[in-house]
């Protein structure tokens, strides 16, 4: 080794031991006040007093990234093949389901499977697979892979649970709503799971089981992040529904029914995560809106086609999850009192109840503004998307009509609005008004025997008035009207109207 040699190798050994020699606490460098830093000197040696050791300092000096900071691809991988896995022995050897008894013929040759469109379960197609998808991409987020990644190990967890843990044909609908379903609900509950560790570590894991798979196994330890949360409150509501389902025909395809569900009871969860107003990123989802809800009570009398059509007349339940998350947004500048941002939407609904579905994946553009008054604050969002694949349910299906069909609901396609606003005055009192509209277009590919194709038009509509009780109680009042008429290209026009009054009580706890 030569002479320059030498002399780079020593300043290299001499500057690692330097950087170990202090340790920072509070953005100051704290010194052994007992023993001098320097303890001997001499042409040969430099002896240090070691007083904090930091391999994660140690790496971020020398540019290595912890074992925590790395990508590890692998961990994801086997979380989703792991989970498929175990999901399809329980459906097999518990459950005993037919569907999840495969075997060597179906997996020769699977890549010749051809897919379909299912007629699953409701709840199974668009809430359990995205759930399902969710898991995936949360095992990937927490092998410290990006949302693209994410979503590409959600993909491929995806194709192998169609066409290899399911001796049905490869579904479509859930190959979308497994994976692109998969990037909201995986994204947002990955977020709020970090969230929530800052409080408690058994929540967490509640809302991300994954994390037992990346950080107990594997030892990714996630950083936990808080103080995203803008906007948190856990609502009690009590309330009715009336309404009546109509076709405009004549002879066997004419009908007319009237529910009505005395009562309803239900808890309701709202979050904003983010500032919707003043958001300016490129990371998706770092600002996203939830509410989750559930509702249970007396029946209507009037059951639709199921396996359970006596329990459907006697029991009444409504449960729904709205969503939207921003995929990029910029600041706009306004000037003076107003706060406004646009971007890039994604939007997930999933809307089931006892009379009416609909669900929807939707991109789109958002604008969200505020405006501060002297008496108070007016806030409203506008955001306008394309449905890549939603549903809702068949008319004349849904409440026996017509037929009975193997699915109550018809795949769709088209374009939803959603408009939101409300105006809080300086005393707590807020009144708030929301619309949620779809135009859903029944396409011909995804038809069933005895359906038809045509447009449906949606929209639900909401007005509240809340009156605060002490800084964290709210008391509110709640008119929704839910409204459809769909236009088929054979069978007649039918429409359907729904009217939901409820009284709540609302935990404001951010």
């Amino acid at each position: 080794m030569n002479r320059n040699k030498k002399i780079l190798l020593f300043c290299l050994l001499n500057w690692q031991l330097a950087s170990l020699a202090f340790s920072t606490e509070n953005n100051s460098v704290v010194f052994d006040s007992a023993q001098p830093v320097f303890s001997t000197f001499s042409t040969d040696t430099v002896n240090f007093n070691l007083l904090s050791q930091q391999p994660q300092n140690e790496c971020q000096v020398s540019g290595q990234k912890t074992w925590s900071e790395k990508k590890h691809p692998l961990a994801a991988l086997t979380a989703a093949a792991g989970f498929n896995i175990l999901l399809s022995s329980y459906n097999r050897f518990v459950i005993r389901s037919g569907w999840a008894t495969v075997g060597a013929e179906d997996f020769d040759k699977f890549w010749e499977k051809k897919p379909e469109w299912d007629p699953d379960w409701y709840w199974t197609n668009f809430f359990l697979h995205p759930y399902q998808g969710a898991q995936y991409y949360m095992a990937s987020r927490g092998s410290n892979l990006g949302c693209a990644s994410s979503f590409a190990v959600t993909f491929l967890g995806s194709l192998m649970w169609e066409y290899l843990c399911e001796s049905t044909p490869p579904s479509i609908n859930d190959q979308v709503y497994t994976s692109i379903g998969s990037f909201c609900v995986g994204e947002m509950f990955y977020r709020l799971s970090q969230e929530a560790d800052s409080l408690n570590h058994l929540f967490a894991l509640a809302v991300n089981p994954q994390r037992l798979w990346t950080e107990h196994v594997w030892q990714i330890k996630q950083k936990s992040t808080s103080g995203n949360i803008n906007s948190l409150s856990l609502g009690f509501q009590l309330g009715n529904y009336t309404g009546i389902t109509k076709t405009h025909g004549s002879g066997n395809l004419a009908s007319s029914q009237t529910e009505i569900f005395p009562v309803l009871a239900g808890i309701n969860f709202d979050t904003e995560y983010g500032d919707p107003y003043s958001h300016d990123s490129n990371k998706p989802f770092s600002q996203f809106t939830l509410s989750v809800s559930g509702e249970i009570g007396a029946g209507s009398g009037i059951s639709g086609p199921c396996a359970y059509e006596e329990l459907d007349k006697k029991l009444g339940y409504a449960i729904r999850i709205f969503s939207d998350g921003m995929v990029f947004a910029r600041t706009v500048n306004f000037g003076g009192s107003r706060q406004a941002s646009l971007g890039m939407t994604m939007i997930y609904d999933f809307n089931w109840h006892s009379s009416y579905m609909i669900s929807s994946l939707a991109p789109g553009f958002a604008f969200k503004e505020k405006i501060n008054f002297p008496s108070g604050d007016l806030k409203y969002q506008l955001q306008l998307a394309g449905i890549l694949l939603g549903n809702t349910d068949f008319i004349y299906f849904h409440r026996n009509v017509k037929y009975t069909a193997g699915r109550t609901y018809s795949y769709t396609t088209g374009f939803q609005s959603i408009l939101k606003s409300s105006y809080c005055w300086n005393s707590g009192h807020s009144i708030n008004f929301a619309f949620r509209g779809y135009a859903m277009y029944d396409f011909e590919h995804q038809k069933q025997s005895g359906a038809d194709i045509g447009w449906e038009y949606i929209g639900l509509l909401s007005a509240s008035y809340e009156i605060p009780l002490s800084k964290t109680v709210r008391l509110g009042f709640q008119e929704e009207l839910y409204g459809k008429a769909a236009v088929y290209k054979q069978l007649p026009f039918a429409s359907k109207v729904f009217n939901n009054a409820k009284i709540y009580a609302k935990l404001q706890l951010k």
